[in-house]
């Protein structure tokens, strides 16, 4: 009974998450207990995984979010570790990572992955706080004539993300 009635808890909590405000100008704030970011309005916002991960789609693309900790990681090992996962899900070519920071100021690293043809078939970000817990961002080129607007809203989901 005690189970059934957690199982019933968590379905309620499931329910009320994300909130999502319409910030009027193309753009959704999408908040979670663990972070908020902004993606183009229309978009089906997925459900969260129990690993932390949430895909937002449409037709012209897909985003992505997963959370974690990096405590005991450093930067080659979240990028062999994100490879690991990325190459069983695309075959394509890994850019090096790059380390920088975002305008809220987190720690980031940031790599492609380049298809045959030489162009990016997707875009991923990392970010870490200071609690070092992470906050991984991904956008997918499913299609070459929306890679512009794509790299608008995925540049928005990076400048916009704050970890909780």
């Amino acid at each position: 009974m005690i189970l059934q009635n957690l199982s019933y808890l968590a379905a309620l909590v499931a329910m009320i998450e994300p909130t999502i405000t319409d910030l009027k100008d193309g753009y959704v704030r999408v908040e979670t207990k663990k972070y908020t970011v902004e993606v183009p309005k229309g978009w089906e916002v997925g459900e969260e995984t129990s690993f932390g991960q949430r895909e937002f789609h449409s037709d012209k693309g897909e985003i992505g979010t997963m959370t974690g900790s990096a405590k005991g990681s450093n930067w080659d090992r979240l990028y062999n570790t994100s490879l690991f996962f990325i190459q069983r899900r695309e075959k394509a070519t890994p850019t090096p990572y790059k380390l920088s920071k975002n305008k809220k100021g987190y720690e980031t690293m940031s790599f492609e992955m380049i298809g045959k043809d030489g162009k990016p078939t997707s875009k991923y970000v990392i970010l870490k706080n200071t609690k070092e817990d992470i906050l991984a961002l991904s956008v997918r080129i499913t299609q070459v004539k929306n890679e512009t607007e794509l790299n608008k809203a995925f540049d928005r989901l990076v400048n916009t993300a704050v970890m909780y």
